[in-house]
């Protein structure tokens, strides 16, 4: 791909930033000599990509776009300005800092909307004992064997892309590809990850899977549909196909972390599998295709019933992220808060406090949920196929869906 000298400025400038705060740049699948240019050059200070970064500003109007990607690189400018005057040692408030590089405004979730979770959780999860022994007991029983992980994911990523080629005809890339890979995470000093999709470029995407961490046959479905298809692999693909191949646009070589685009992308992720299936279907395929054994499992409507108020985690996962970095709660404060709900293990909830709290992915942790409730509010929780197509093949913004 030929880009103009604009458009490598822009890439140049992001791996720049990427080389001070490693993990800003998801991915890239641009042209290697930008990579390897920055990669073999001395770090470039803060002042100087903040010069470059305004640089860009001013000279985005004489680029002769139209008025919709003129906006969207502005937006894109103006989150990376954030970036950097961040390494520049700028004091921006985290709401102001969010509205700046994810284009939406931080707001916490109403307490009251989280008031009856655990009742919610308490009639979908039911039985003798404690809510929290109850989901401890549930959670053995439907750990996957690390032998089962990788046949039972594979099998779940099949069906979800033979559903997506159903539903959306045409719109994936002939060629596309995913590669999946075992990767275990026994540092207990690092945040860990179920499934990551590193995309590749060339369509394809490398999607790891860690076998020996919440390892659930209830989740293979939304994970293969979150991760793959229709989620971020078809996302990207689509993306790569129509916006950076065929109109070579440069933007969409490259996914910054802290940009507007995570948003969107982990919106479209987590509605996914609800344009795949209806909830009826989703809990029928689960129990049919990957429950070990379903003699020992509860029935088809109480799993049904699981599914819907599980949902409901990420709103309290946005909470938590809150109170940790606008409100500055104490991790003895955040524990005791998070362990009120009964739902959640101890190690699921130090393993978000170490994602909340990592330089790279904090502001992050809120994009799952604000992304969700944008593509729902604005289409509902069972999205219609052409509203999904739009979103996949579209370049658009959280404030475009408002």
């Amino acid at each position: 791909m030929k880009f103009s000298a604009f458009g490598e400025r822009f890439l140049f400038l992001a791996h720049r930033i990427d080389k001070h705060n490693k993990g800003y740049v998801d991915f890239y699948i641009g042209p290697k000599k930008i990579h390897e240019i920055v990669d073999n050059e001395v770090i470039t200070s803060p002042n100087k990509l903040l010069t470059d970064c305004k640089a860009l500003q001013k000279d985005l109007s004489k680029q002769g776009y139209d008025k919709k990607r003129e906006r969207y690189i502005e937006k894109l400018l103006r989150a990376m300005e954030s970036s950097i005057e961040i390494l520049n040692g700028s004091e921006i408030s985290i709401k102001e800092q969010f509205l700046r590089q994810y284009d939406v405004v931080l707001q916490p979730v109403k307490e009251s909307e989280l008031d009856n979770l655990k009742e919610e959780f308490n009639a979908a999860y039911g039985g003798p004992g404690s809510l929290e022994k109850r989901m401890n007991n549930l959670r053995v029983r439907r750990t996957v064997p690390e032998g089962k992980v990788f046949e039972l994911f594979k099998k779940a990523l099949n069906i979800t892309r033979e559903r997506t080629k159903d539903l959306f005809v045409d719109l994936l890339p002939e060629n596309e590809h995913v590669n999946l890979e075992l990767v275990k995470n026994n540092n207990k000093n690092k945040a860990k990850w179920s499934y990551y999709n590193w995309y590749l470029g060339n369509f394809s995407s490398r999607i790891e899977v860690n076998p020996n961490y919440n390892m659930y046959w209830t989740a293979f479905l939304s994970a293969a549909a979150h991760e793959g298809y229709p989620g971020h692999h078809t996302e990207f693909t689509v993306k790569e196909q129509r916006l950076y191949r065929e109109l070579n646009q440069f933007e969409h070589s490259i996914l910054l972390l802290n940009s507007p685009k995570l948003i969107i992308s982990e919106g479209i992720a987590n509605t996914a599998v609800n344009v795949l299936f209806s909830y009826r279907n989703q809990a029928e395929i689960s129990l049919r295709e990957f429950c070990l054994n379903s003699s020992k499992e509860d029935p088809l409507d109480i799993l049904m019933k699981q599914n819907k108020v599980k949902v409901k985690t990420h709103l309290f996962l946005y909470n938590l992220a809150y109170y940790a970095l606008i409100d500055g709660w104490s991790e003895e404060r955040l524990i005791r808060y998070a362990t009120s709900f009964e739902i959640f293990s101890q190690e699921n909830i130090k393993n978000q406090l170490k994602l909340i709290f990592n330089p790279v992915y904090s502001t992050t942790v809120f994009s799952y949920n604000l992304g969700t409730n944008l593509i729902i509010d604005k289409y509902g929780d069972l999205l219609k196929v052409k509203d999904f197509q739009n979103l996949l093949v579209t370049a658009i913004f959280p404030s475009d869906l408002v």
